[in-house]
C-alpha cells in the first residue's frame, strides 16, 4: 500500500560530540550507563530508521556540531543516505522582520538556510515569521506589513530554488492569534505556504482540525506533536520570559495520543484533502528522546495508518 505520508523526525537530540565511535565497548566501560548510545550521529540515525522514519529536519543550531563534525554539508548528507534517511527539511527563524532595517541582513540568512538545504537534499524550510510576542507586541501595522513583505521575497526566492517556504507560528510569537490568519491570506500563496505545528497552533488558540479545513490549499508540511493545553491565556502567550520553559517543569508539549488533540478527525481530513508528503514527528520535551520518538512512529504509522496511508 502506498505511503502517502513520509515521516520524518525533528532533530532534538542537542550537542552530540561524535560521528562515529570506533571503540563503543570502551566507551562503554568508562562509566557502565547508557551514555555511550547516544553520543554519536552513527547510532542516533539508525534509531531513526531503525523506528520507521525516513527522514531528519534539522534547525539551524544543529549546523554548528555538525559542521565541526563533518567536512561539509555534502558529506553530513551522504552519512544520511548511506542510514537510510534523507533530509527532509530545515526549520529557519526569521527573526526581527517587523523592522525593515533588518530585511538585508534577514534575507541574506535566509538564502544561506536554502542553499544548506539544498546542499543536504531537502526539499522544505519551516519559517517562524518573527520574534517573541513581548519584544514586539501588539504588532504594528508598519511592522505586520514589513513582516509581510519579507516573507513574500523570501517565498520567491526559496520557490525559484525548489524549497518550499511553510510558516510555522509558534504560540508566543510576535505573530500572535490576533494575525495569524490575515498574515497567511496576506503572503503570497504561490510562493508561500504552510508548516501547521499541531501543538503550536492549538496553544495558540485555533481549532486545530477547523484550521486544517480552511487552510489546507496553503499546507506544505506539518510538525506533529500533542498538547494538553490548547488555547493558553494571553497573559501566558505575551509573557516576558520564554513561555516554552516553565520554571515548574510544565510541559506544554507530549507524544500523540497523551494530550488532548483529535488525531483521527485529523487524519480523516488529511485523507479527505488528499495531503501526500513529508510531515515531521516532534518529540521536543520529553525525558526519553528514544521512548518517544518510537512510541510516535508506532502511533503514526499504525494507529493513524488505519485511516489514512
Amino acid at each position: 500500500m502506498e505511503n502517502n505520508i513520509r515521516y520524518s523526525h525533528m532533530s532534538h537530540w542537542k550537542g552530540i560530540p561524535y560521528k562515529q565511535i570506533p571503540n563503543f565497548r570502551d566507551f562503554y566501560y568508562e562509566d557502565k550507563t547508557n551514555i555511550a548510545y547516544y553520543q554519536d550521529w552513527d547510532m542516533i540515525l539508525k534509531y531513526h530508521a531503525g523506528t520507521g522514519y525516513e527522514g531528519l529536519e534539522v534547525a539551524p543550531w544543529d549546523l554548528w556540531d555538525i559542521l565541526k563534525l563533518f567536512k561539509d554539508l555534502g558529506e553530513f548528507k551522504g552519512f544520511v543516505n548511506d542510514r537510510g534517511l534523507e533530509i527532509s527539511g530545515m526549520f529557519h527563524g526569521l527573526g526581527p522582520a517587523h523592522d525593515k532595517r533588518n530585511h538585508e541582513m534577514l534575507l541574506a540568512q535566509f538564502k544561506g538556510a536554502v542553499d544548506n538545504i539544498i546542499t543536504m537534499g531537502g526539499k522544505h524550510i519551516n519559517v517562524c515569521p518573527g520574534i517573541d510576542y513581548a519584544a514586539v507586541g501588539p504588532m504594528s501595522e508598519e511592522g505586520f506589513q514589513n513582516t509581510i513583505a519579507l516573507i513574500n521575497e523570501c517565498g520567491r526566492y526559496s520557490e525559484d530554488h525548489g524549497v518550499l517556504l511553510g510558516l510555522h507560528n509558534e504560540f508566543f510569537c510576535a505573530m500572535n492569534y490576533p494575525q495569524h490568519r490575515r498574515m497567511i491570506e496576506s503572503t503570497d500563496p504561490s510562493c508561500v505556504h504552510y508548516c501547521i505545528d499541531t501543538a503550536q497552533v492549538s496553544l495558540l488558540g485555533e481549532d486545530l482540525l477547523t484550521f486544517y479545513d480552511d487552510y489546507h490549499d496553503r499546507i506544505s508540511t506539518w510538525h506533529l506533536k500533542d498538547t494538553a493545553d490548547p488555547k493558553v491565556a494571553e497573559e501566558v502567550r505575551y509573557a516576558p520570559s520564554n513561555p516554552e520553559i516553565q520554571d515548574d517543569g510544565h510541559r506544554w508539549f507530549w507524544e500523540p495520543g497523551k494530550g488532548v488533540l483529535d488525531f483521527e478527525g485529523l487524519f480523516k481530513l488529511m485523507k479527505k484533502h488528499g495531503f501526500k508528503g513529508w510531515a515531521t514527528v516532534e518529540t521536543d520535551g520529553t525525558p526519553d528522546l528514544l521512548a518517544s520518538m518510537a512510541y510516535a512512529s508506532y502511533f503514526y504509522n499504525h494507529e493513524m495508518g488505519k485511516i489514512y496511508r
